[in-house]
């Protein structure tokens, strides 16, 4: 089962058991989640106990001093954070008109960032669980490219996208009452994760770079060491 229930943890799923060219992505080795603040005693057993030795933070430098991750301070798993947005470009990515030019944002302007992200992967040892704040947008890129790297098709991915809608479909309705009425609606919309945004955004990749390998490569990372984080999944 690709959702996972680690109380109180919301948007946990791996990223096995998807299909790709040859098979299936393997399970238990890249796990997908939002921010890990809430997890409980019972969700940190269960966490340890799928396998989890390694916590990768996507948020930003006030977000982890804000809010810090149970596993900064040392425990069962190592605590890794690679900033996918500083706090400089946090403040610039608001002046984006949508989700999408955000997204296109975060790939244009950090390609140094992503290229961090994947060297801490490929240096993991054992599982990895990569979050940032509801594990839906910063996470969701990451998501995307890991999950196109080890030639899973657009469909799928694209369908991993879109189930953060349905494991955060409660978790919306709570943000969305705190908007003002007048905001309420674009602010639901906002939230959503529509299958077309993230396959809008490797279409950029492909175009531009060619895929997200040549775009790893050409933000510096290894080769060998990007074939090594996509054997992890295949």
């Amino acid at each position: 089962m690709r959702r996972l229930d680690w109380p109180d943890c919301q948007n946990a799923r791996d990223l096995g058991g998807l299909p790709r060219r040859g098979g299936v992505t393997r399970s238990g080795v890249a796990i997908r989640s939002a921010n890990l603040g809430h997890l409980n005693a019972l969700g940190r057993d269960a966490m340890s106990a799928y396998g989890v030795a390694t916590v990768l933070d996507l948020r930003s430098e006030s977000e982890t001093v804000n809010s810090p991750s149970p596993f900064a301070a040392g425990g069962a798993a190592r605590y890794v954070h690679r900033a996918l947005i500083d706090d400089r470009n946090m403040t610039n990515i608001g002046d984006s008109r949508s989700m999408f030019e955000r997204s296109l944002f975060i790939v244009n302007e950090r390609p140094h960032a992503f290229r961090d992200v994947f060297e801490a992967i490929a240096e993991a040892e054992g599982a990895v669980l990569f979050h940032c704040f509801a594990g839906k947008d910063r996470t969701g890129l990451v998501a995307a490219m890991l999950l196109s790297l080890a030639e899973v098709p657009s469909e799928h991915i694209a369908a991993d996208y879109r189930e953060t809608d349905m494991q955060l479909a409660q978790q919306y309705e709570i943000w969305v009452g705190e908007a003002a009425p007048e905001k309420q609606d674009a602010y639901r919309d906002e939230l959503r994760c529509p299958p077309e945004r993230i396959l809008g955004v490797l279409d950029h990749i492909e175009r531009r770079w060619g895929g997200v390998q040549s775009y790893l490569e050409a933000a510096g990372m290894a080769p060998a060491t990007i074939d090594r984080v996509a054997a992890k999944l295949t």
